[in-house]
């Protein structure tokens, strides 16, 4: 199957699921958040370890396991936001459903996303490894820098992330098999997370974990996570949905032979 008959393909099944069994689509959304937040707890875990040993490398340990959240979700059929902002885009451009449509998509996989994220927040902060976390841990300080990031810079990371995110999404449905998927996914979302960039649903797993840290990082409070999570969201919908997304439909659109 070509590239642009796959995501025809999924983008038709996410937008039935969507409107005719929205509590399977919301349990989709839930375990995406659900794979994320344990992947990032499991990368913060093993970069915590590092920058104890090697001050510096926290956050590069960090980036190269990042990825397994994102290839969970992709090789068990959850809905993450940000590569629904890709589909929906997609489908809305290829005239499979309105913008309407295609926002609701992503706003109801992003609100069911955070939902996931939390419920594992709330396991890691009875655990062993996270319960005792306080502000010194790679979970925390990671929080703070995006913490204290001006909007303008936050707006920009944004779209640079998800650009990145759905390259590697597009990617992995261009492989074949489940180890080409992997082989894909995890150096491509390692440019992001290693870049510090700016991606909504990985906030939500990272910020939700931070809340377990006593004492909080610095800055967090509602009101800033609430501008990160609504700056980065219309970030992310730019550089994945538009950037990618709306992009790669208007390329294949054409009548000549060069397609996806």
């Amino acid at each position: 199957m070509a590239l642009y008959e796959a995501i025809d393909t999924g983008t038709a099944k996410k937008a039935e699921l969507l409107g005719n069994d929205f509590p399977r689509f919301a349990v989709r959304a839930i375990l995406a958040g659900i794979y994320l937040t344990l992947g990032t707890a499991f990368a913060a875990v093993a970069g915590n370890v590092t920058e104890n040993l090697a001050p510096g490398t926290g956050p590069l340990v960090f980036a190269l396991f990042f990825g397994l959240g994102l290839f969970a979700i992709v090789i068990l059929g959850a809905e993450l936001a940000t590569g629904d902002m890709m589909f929906g885009s997609w489908g809305a451009t290829r005239g499979q459903f309105s913008w309407g449509k295609a926002l609701w998509l992503m706003i109801a996989a992003t609100v069911f996303n955070l939902v996931g994220a939390i419920i594992v927040a709330f396991i890691m902060s009875q655990s062993g490894k996270l319960g005792g976390m306080d502000s010194t841990h790679l979970i925390a300080t990671l929080t703070e820098g995006k913490l204290a990031k001006p909007v303008s810079g936050m707006f920009l990371e944004a779209i640079a992330a998800n650009f990145v995110v759905n390259m590697a999404v597009v990617g992995a449905l261009k492989a074949s098999d489940i180890v080409s998927k992997f082989v894909v996914i995890i150096p491509l979302i390692a440019i992001f997370v290693g870049l510090g960039l700016e991606h909504v649903i990985a906030n939500f797993s990272l910020f939700t974990l931070a809340f377990i840290s006593d004492p909080q990082p610095a800055g967090f409070g509602a009101a800033n996570i609430a501008l990160n999570w609504s700056v980065v969201w219309v970030g992310n919908m730019i550089g994945g949905g538009l950037g990618i997304g709306a992009v790669y439909a208007w390329l294949n659109k054409t009548k000549t032979s060069y397609l996806d």
